[in-house]
């Protein structure tokens, strides 16, 4: 009998639409593709026997899609292939406002000339440069934010290896190269789910808290200090719609319709499982520490077996990652070297399998399951390597073990649901990945303010769709379910600080100001000024500088 203990990793690839007409306000879905959504499946096709999940977001392949077919571009990215001769000044300082974005430790100190870049700038000495400064820049921009496998590219391993004096075709060449690897992460993931070494889920189309779009009463359950909003936000519709959205759009992007949904931040209840159930989802996933708050107890063992949750005839099966291994990689094992981190995953496996074991016996092995799930991009930028030699030692190690075996979240979940003894609930505890709370996204005056404002936009919707044509209808809810999603109450608040945030205040008013504009009303006065409190738009923490929406897109113009 097979006594291998079963091991469930889902990457998580999500950004939030960052585009406003056709600009990216924040290049970061362009950046991260290249370096890490190409990257992870490359690597993982080198190891055939290894079944991963990969949790694809909705709103993160459209954009990737709109890259690809050059529907949208960021300032970084024009500004990064320009000519330098018919650069202006203003078009050479914004191109240093985005030079030297990333981890400056793995980024940029290791190689010489970036850095000389970097420290020259720092001092204005950038007003000395020639063209052969301007463009080492523009490719050391592109060069840092490519993973390992595309590094060993004959062309790319040769710029790296000179490390100056680039010309306009090794220029040229990445940005080439960057339009075939967004294009690589649609067909790298499909082949994969082709030869079947992973599963691919997704998440509500625009990555909403989908228990809070339910019902913000949810916060009675996860955090019953917060006083709820009264009336609260309540659009079930919605949540059916994000789910009903995302399914067509694997459809669409990959050509599959998902069995699995990870939801948005892992926020999970009674209602947002109901909604998942209805529109067909098999398993979704959330965090042990609602298992915990669930079944009130701390029995450690509760996590590692799959749970159907049953309801008015309905029924899906979840799953509760391990966070402790989960957070090891995602903020630990960044400044490890790769074996010594790759040794402590691994014992720490073999101590959950040993007492298992113990407890249970050998047979409890057939049902048990370790769910090991993060975002799968915002790691490796602190890890040597991208996170490359880590990420092989693992694999090769699961692949090669015989304690553990890699399963799909699919593979668990059908099984749970095909076997009459795995343990049911009828009800979970309401809450998120993050401590089982909702705090981050409702828990600030900044928050409250930003969800009254849509309840306010989303009951005019309902008022008014009866006198709306269908596109102007339609135009306008897209615009309320893309405010609806997560990132911009992320950033809301005092928890969270980078000197980017403010475009998310940003972008978060400008979805609300269209969707008035499509119903043909006049915004609210207060949505020209900023939500966040003014501290909250300046910060030292983070090397990212702040950007703003173009003037032209600003306030519904």
């Amino acid at each position: 009998m097979n006594h291998r203990l079963r091991v469930a990793i889902l990457w998580h690839f999500h950004q939030p639409d960052y585009r406003v007409g056709n600009q990216a306000v924040l290049p970061w879905v362009r950046l991260h593709a290249t370096k890490d959504y190409a990257e992870l499946p490359a690597i993982h096709r080198d190891f055939p026997t290894l079944r991963l999940t990969y949790n694809v977001t909705p709103i993160l392949a459209e954009q990737l899609d709109d890259y690809c077919n050059g529907r949208i571009e960021d300032e970084c990215g024009v500004l990064s292939a320009m000519d330098r001769a018919t650069a202006g000044d203003d078009e050479r300082l914004r191109l240093l406002r985005w030079a030297f974005v990333g981890n400056a430790e793995r980024m940029i100190n290791p190689y010489v000339r970036y850095r000389q870049l970097r420290d020259d700038a720092a001092n204005d000495k950038h007003k000395t440069w020639g063209q052969s400064e301007w463009r080492d820049l523009q490719v050391w921009m592109r060069l840092t934010w490519l993973g390992e496998t595309a590094r060993r590219i004959q062309s790319v391993e040769n710029m790296l290896a000179r490390g100056r004096d680039f010309t306009s075709d090794d220029r040229e060449r990445l940005v080439a190269l960057e339009r075939c690897l967004l294009v690589a992460v649609f067909q790298r993931l499909r082949n994969l789910v082709r030869g079947g070494s992973a599963e691919l889920a997704t998440s509500p189309y625009y990555h909403p808290i989908l228990p809070l779009v339910c019902s913000s009463d949810a916060i009675k359950q996860s955090d019953s200090d917060i006083e709820p909003l009264e009336p609260p936000f309540s659009w079930r519709c919605d949540a059916v719609e994000h789910t009903r959205r995302a399914l067509d759009a694997m459809q669409r992007y990959f050509r599959i319709t998902p069995r699995g949904m990870w939801l948005s931040e892992g926020g999970i209840s009674d209602d947002a499982l109901d909604v998942l159930a209805e529109c067909g989802i098999e398993w979704t996933a959330s965090d042990c520490a609602i298992l915990r708050r669930t079944l009130g107890d701390r029995e450690s063992d509760q996590c590692y077996r799959p749970f159907v949750w049953k309801r008015n005839g309905r029924r899906i099966a979840v799953l509760f990652r391990n966070s402790e291994l989960s957070d090891a990689i995602g903020f630990v094992y960044s400044t490890w070297n790769a074996r010594d981190a790759v040794a402590d995953f691994v014992e720490r496996l073999r101590r959950i399998r040993t007492t298992l074991i113990q407890q249970h016996g050998r047979d409890f092995l057939r049902t048990a399951v370790v769910p090991v799930i993060l975002d799968g991009e915002n790691c490796w930028e602190y890890y040597e390597r991208n996170g490359e030699p880590f990420l092989r030692a693992l694999y090769d190690m699961l692949s090669k073990s015989e304690e553990f075996e890699t399963v799909t979240f699919s593979d668990v979940a059908q099984q749970a649901l095909a076997d009459h003894s795995t343990t049911t609930l009828d009800h979970i505890v309401a809450g998120s990945w993050i401590g089982g709370s909702f705090r981050i996204w409702i828990g600030h005056p900044d928050d409250r303010r930003a969800w009254e404002i849509l309840r306010e936009a989303r009951t005019l919707l309902d008022t008014h769709a009866r006198f709306l044509d269908p596109s102007a209808y339609a135009l306008a809810y897209r615009h309320l379910l893309t405010a609806e999603g997560s990132d911009w109450f992320w950033w809301f608040g005092d928890e969270h600080r980078s000197a980017f945030q403010h475009v998310f205040d940003e972008l978060f008013r400008y979805h609300v100001v269209q969707a008035y504009h499509a119903m043909g009303q006049s915004p609210p006065t207060e949505l020209s000024q900023p939500i966040m409190t003014a501290s909250a738009y300046q910060s030292p923490f983070s090397a990212m500088h702040p950007v703003s929406l173009p003037t032209q897109f600003q306030h519904g113009d």
